[in-house]
């Protein structure tokens, strides 16, 4: 491991968090923390009450220890919801229950591939996709999206490499809320079939904020268009409920391997030390994996800080997805345009987190009026830059 990369690595969101904690001293209980996403509010209450029923009804045995997959009646759950959505015959056995999507990634990434592969990472990206690829020795190309954060197929194609192995897409973005439409989709297909000798490129697909999508538009499933594709899914993301860490990985029915990639995911669980989510939690994913979060606030909101933001000449991308909002800076110094933000309380986060400058990420965490006032203060700042 390169010591250097690694510190490179790590050091830019430890000084996002030395910000975000000296800005929450300064201002107590007047800072307006739009940053990372945690809602102070609830968009829908039904994930809280199934909970707390669950807890209220556990036995001793309801909270054993599961298999390091997941409980099976929970994995069926789960695949037969992920089969509706996806549009493929999910079986119980093609899902492993994961603490979270962070551990589903890194699980993925440690079970299938090894050096010399490289990964190409379309950014903006998450931003800790690096951190383990890096980590586990992997190298990896960064692709820049399109101006308007769409994939740019002729750019990965252009970037692809004897030994390139994989490709990692978030649908939608993250953090952009971008969702990638059926053709790019096709397209990216095209060419990795064009590189599927002597083995074909598995496509990791993030969909952690997959039933975040506060519009009519459609969200289609990568793993419907390229049979060698890994899918990640965060029930947390979807409830609002991030800090309960419960995910999935979906392997593709079309995947010739899936069985042994399942039971070679299972063992990674196991050699890492990432156990399956809590049983109560488990319990939580399967009694709503037939459930839709209810989006109304959610998409409310959107509009509306769009508007406010427009009023102020403030021009946020156009997206349809997640509960962020993803805007140009006034200067391409998005680190110098975001502390200027704290100076006054407001906490927002800069895109060279996420592997591009110039831009930064709202996260509708307040309603009105204290968003309101959050979406005033950026677009004074913005203007006086």
């Amino acid at each position: 491991m390169n010591a250097v990369a690694h510190e490179e690595l790590l050091r830019p969101l430890e000084e996002f968090t030395r910000l975000h904690l000296d800005t929450l001293r300064r201002f107590g209980g007047r800072a307006l923390d739009l940053s990372f996403p945690n809602p102070q509010f609830l968009s829908d209450p039904r994930p809280y009450d199934v909970l707390a029923s669950l807890a209220a009804q556990a036995r001793p045995l309801d909270l054993r220890y599961s298999p390091f997959g997941g409980f099976t009646p929970v994995r069926r759950r789960v695949a037969a919801a992920l089969s509706k959505q996806h549009g493929l015959p999910y079986s119980w056995n093609d899902i492993v229950m994961t603490p979270g999507a962070t551990a589903a990634l890194r699980v993925a990434l440690n079970t299938l591939f090894t050096p010399p592969d490289r990964i190409i990472l379309v950014t903006p990206c998450w931003m800790d996709y690096p951190l383990y690829l890096q980590d586990l020795g992997l190298a990896f190309d960064l692709v820049p999206a399109t101006d308007d954060k769409h994939l740019d197929v002729q750019a990965i194609a252009n970037t692809w490499t004897p030994q390139t192995r994989g490709i990692l897409i978030a649908q939608p973005g993250s953090p952009t809320g971008v969702i990638h439409d059926d053709r790019e989709l096709k397209q990216l297909a095209l060419l990795m079939q064009r590189h599927s000798t002597p083995t074909p490129p598995l496509l990791i697909a993030d969909e952690a904020h997959a039933q975040q999508v506060w519009d009519k538009t459609s969200c289609p499933a990568p793993a419907a268009h390229w049979a060698h594709t890994l899918t990640v899914r965060s029930f947390g993301k979807a409830w609002d409920m991030q800090g309960q860490r419960t995910g999935c990985l979906a392997v593709s029915t079309n995947l010739g391997i899936r069985h042994q990639a399942v039971q070679q995911l299972v063992r990674t669980m196991r050699v890492t030390g990432h156990c399956a989510p809590t049983a109560l939690t488990q319990q939580l994913a399967a009694s709503l994996s037939d459930t839709a979060p209810d989006l109304g606030k959610l998409s409310g909101l959107q509009r509306h800080a769009r508007r406010r933001l427009l009023s102020h000449g403030v021009m946020a991308l156009d997206t349809h997805a997640t509960r962020f909002l993803y805007a140009r800076c006034p200067t391409p110094d998005d680190w110098a345009f975001v502390s200027q933000l704290a100076e006054r309380g407001l906490l927002v986060m800069p895109s060279s987190l996420f592997h591009e400058s110039g831009w930064f990420r709202i996260a509708l965490n307040f309603g009105t009026p204290a968003l309101d006032r959050a979406l005033d203060i950026i677009g004074e700042e913005y203007n006086r830059a």
